[in-house]
């Protein structure tokens, strides 16, 4: 993001694991068994790191059998946690101070962070795909994470690395706007890279509150929404993660939220709660209700909402 408030972006070219390990923020909701129902799940298959102290940030996902999901999803952030942490931050500061220009140092830890986040998602993806050939509940687990990491730049300003895989999506919110950094992987988003979905068209159907309103057309297009290219134990869907630069401002807030969340809810109520509640994880816990309440509520026509387990990860910079 520029100094006038543009958006500035680059392309950088087990289960029993004690949740102590992890600081999570406000703790994930496990999902409704079926909308309308007050039944749910007994443990969600995402998982969140929400470290303020080492800039830390992600939404991580497992899909499959159950316990295979809550394990890949609790692993990964594990992963995240322990590879972007305090290590990783002394890395980055000693390249910080380290010598050249100030442009070449910043050059060098937007090299360094770029591969950081691009290893760790396809050392994710390398475990996945060898438990597959030895376990058989494998065979099918899927992955998909959006994670955010916040580092001072010798030249004074806030950078932010942005690596994704999947649909759980990464915001930033400035000046009561929610912008939109990662591109889900998603049927719907392969429509219009197409060409077969105008922008504006693609955006009404994403955005529809009600998908009874949308078009014939649109309602045929929408439930693609849903349908999105996982990373499996079988069958890689996109090996290389998405990972980007953003510059960021202070009083920015980086919302990340997992494919539930962002199914069940617009950005108009999303950004309805951000405005309303101003502490961080009052903020994430609201989110999540607000989604779960949609999941719960008792409907006839069609709907946005979805069973699903639930995260978001919310944080003033």
């Amino acid at each position: 993001m520029r100094e006038q408030g543009a958006m500035e972006h680059g392309r950088l070219t087990e289960r029993t694991m004690a949740s102590k390990e992890i600081n999570q923020g406000a703790p994930a909701f496990p999902g409704r068994i079926e909308l309308g129902h007050e039944q749910r799940r007994t443990e969600a298959s995402c998982a969140k790191v929400n470290d303020p102290e080492h800039g830390l940030f992600a939404v991580t996902e497992g899909g499959g059998d159950p316990r295979v999901a809550a394990l890949v999803s609790r692993e990964l952030a594990l992963s995240i946690a322990r590879e972007l942490g305090e290590a990783f931050d002394l890395e980055m500061e000693n390249n910080a101070q380290g010598p050249g220009s100030v442009h070449e140092r910043v050059a060098r830890m937007d090299a360094l962070a770029s591969a950081k986040l691009k290893d760790l998602f396809l050392s994710a993806v390398a475990k996945i795909r060898a438990r597959s050939v030895l376990t058989k509940e494998f065979a099918h687990a899927r992955m998909g994470a959006s994670v955010a990491k916040r580092i001072d730049l010798p030249d004074g300003r806030r950078r932010l690395y942005v690596a994704h895989l999947g649909d759980a999506r990464v915001y930033v919110l400035r000046d009561a706007h929610l912008t939109q950094l990662t591109q889900d992987d998603t049927g719907l988003v392969q429509q219009r890279e197409a060409g077969l979905l105008t922008p504006e068209s693609y955006r009404e159907i994403d955005q529809a509150h009600d998908p009874s309103l949308l078009t014939p057309e649109q309602q045929q297009m929408f439930p693609l929404r849903n349908d999105v290219a996982w990373v499996t134990g079988d069958n890689v869907m996109r090996m290389t993660p998405d990972a980007d630069l953003y510059t960021v401002l202070p009083g920015d807030r980086l919302v990340i939220v997992n494919g539930g969340v962002q199914r069940n809810l617009t950005e108009r109520d999303m950004l309805h709660w951000l405005e309303t509640v101003s502490d961080d994880l009052e903020a994430e816990d609201a989110l999540q209700r607000a989604s779960d309440d949609q999941a719960g509520a008792k409907r006839t026509r069609l709907s946005r909402a979805q069973a699903e387990d639930l995260a978001a990860v919310v944080y003033t910079i």
